[in-house]
């Protein structure tokens, strides 16, 4: 009688063990929901502007002032975001390079014109002129950097003027993250690239982040 008690017992705990467990990965599951990739996110941009997101990526680049760095898609690495500091988050750390980190923000778009556009060649041009009034070596390598430049930024306005036509706007929208703070959500300590004290790090200022 005493077994079959005991038994019973076993098997009572063993059955709440595995609610408890069941319930913690469901939790786990629910905290993931409603977070973008910067794939996802771009895709349904237009809906959701001033509205806030939850956004995890691998930070691929840190302004050296820490103003902003560039969200880059875990999977399709052609997908990225600028992201801004603001919120909670004062400056990014730049312990934060090559790290996955969730960041909430506010997506917020910058609505480029064909005016400006233009304005941007114009601008580069005027700076080209400048150092090639100079005749010093050190203006005769900015230039040909800038000469560089004129011709990339000619084939990316280009791509933007096609995508206004194709679409009938009269601007290319351009979406960032403003930052609000550090999400923890489906931040894992046992992942290698994880910022799982991205937060701490930024608090105390210092570059000891999770490794």
């Amino acid at each position: 009688m005493k077994k079959i008690i005991t038994t019973s017992l076993m098997i009572a705990a063993l059955f709440v063990a595995c609610n408890s467990s069941s319930n913690q990965n469901q939790s786990g599951k629910d905290c993931c929901k409603g977070v973008y990739s910067p794939k996802t996110l771009l895709d349904s941009a237009e809906y959701l502007v001033d509205k806030e997101v939850k956004v995890k990526a691998k930070v691929t680049r840190v302004c050296h002032c820490g103003s902003n760095i560039t969200f880059t898609d875990i999977q399709d690495t052609t997908a990225t975001l600028y992201v801004v500091a603001g919120g909670d988050i004062p400056k990014f750390n730049q312990c934060l390079l090559n790290k996955n980190a969730n960041i909430t923000g506010v997506l917020r778009v910058n609505k480029i014109t064909q005016t400006d556009l233009d304005s941007t060649i114009i601008k580069l041009e005027n700076r080209l002129a400048e150092f090639e009034a100079k005749s010093d070596s050190a203006s005769l390598k900015m230039c040909e950097n800038i000469k560089a430049k004129i011709e990339n930024t000619k084939i990316a306005n280009q791509e933007k003027k096609d995508w206004m036509a194709s679409h009938n706007q009269d601007y290319y929208p351009q979406y960032y993250l403003e930052s609000v703070k550090f999400a923890d959500c489906c931040v894992k300590k046992n992942d290698p690239e994880a910022t799982a004290s991205a937060d701490e790090c930024m608090k105390d200022g210092k570059s000891e982040c999770f490794k």
